[in-house]
């Protein structure tokens, strides 16, 4: 039964990759405009430089896009090992299961197979995660990340690592969320005869951190350097980082 178990523990997290390395922001742009994205602006394919090279309709269709990869899966996953052949002596095939396989997703977005291991940086499949896991999550994720931005005007994809340090924490005592799923009450521990810890919640964001960091190195060498890119609200994008690209719009032609 072990054997049988972890063979679909494999299968399962291999699929969540394979999930999150199909590069749908590619594909849509392609098919919509004949043009690659990654030749156009900041040259990432992710949703954000979908918005700015192909225009609203076609970057918001393609952040929804790889918003539910990164939903699905873990949905796939909680809902296959929460069957009673998993949990009958125990929920560890279910904790690994959602714990290991959304870092594997966003693995695969940033560093898809199909695109010479190159690819995004994994926002809207963690966006997508915690729509699942616990939305309230996302609320402590936002706050931190918006505040960086607006206030403090540090460099969106910078903001996007150091918010990390707030929701990550939290996580660990926020021990209530939606009630389609049982993630943010497993793996709990009383420390200090005092404190519950929800350690699933906890890894599955640390877990996703870490997928996210390998990307995000280079902004954060960037920043140092004052040649990152940032979003100013009020002036719109602020280009500073050397692109080897085209900062033009993609039109059908």
């Amino acid at each position: 039964m072990a054997l049988i178990n972890i063979l679909w523990l494999v299968l399962g997290l291999l699929g969540s990759f394979l999930s999150g390395s199909i590069p749908y922001s590619v594909i849509i742009g392609r098919l919509a405009t004949g043009k690659d994205l990654r030749n156009f602006n900041i040259g990432n394919p992710g949703g954000f430089n979908a918005v700015m090279t192909y225009g609203l309709p076609i970057g918001l269709t393609v952040m929804f896009v790889d918003i539910l990869k990164g939903f699905i899966p873990i949905a796939l996953l909680d809902w296959i090992f929460s069957m009673n052949t998993f949990t009958n002596d125990s929920t560890i095939w279910h904790t690994l299961a959602v714990t290991i396989g959304p870092a594997l997703c966003i693995l695969g977005h940033n560093h898809s197979p199909f695109l010479k291991f190159k690819g995004g940086r994994g926002s809207a499949v963690f966006i997508g995660t915690l729509f699942w896991v616990n939305p309230l999550v996302l609320i402590v994720y936002f706050l931190p990340f918006g505040l960086m931005i607006g206030l403090f005007k540090v460099p969106t994809r910078v903001s996007t690592v150091l918010s990390a340090i707030f929701y990550v924490p939290v996580a660990m005592f926020m021990g209530f969320g939606p009630p389609w799923t049982t993630i943010p009450t497993e793996w709990s521990i009383v420390a200090f005869g005092t404190f519950t810890l929800f350690m699933a919640q906890f890894f599955i964001l640390f877990g996703m951190w870490l997928a996210q960091l390998p990307r995000h190195i280079p902004s954060l060498i960037a920043a140092i350097k004052g040649e990152e890119w940032t979003l100013k609200m009020s002036e719109g994008q602020q280009f500073s980082e050397k692109f080897d690209t085209e900062k033009i719009e993609a039109k059908k032609e």
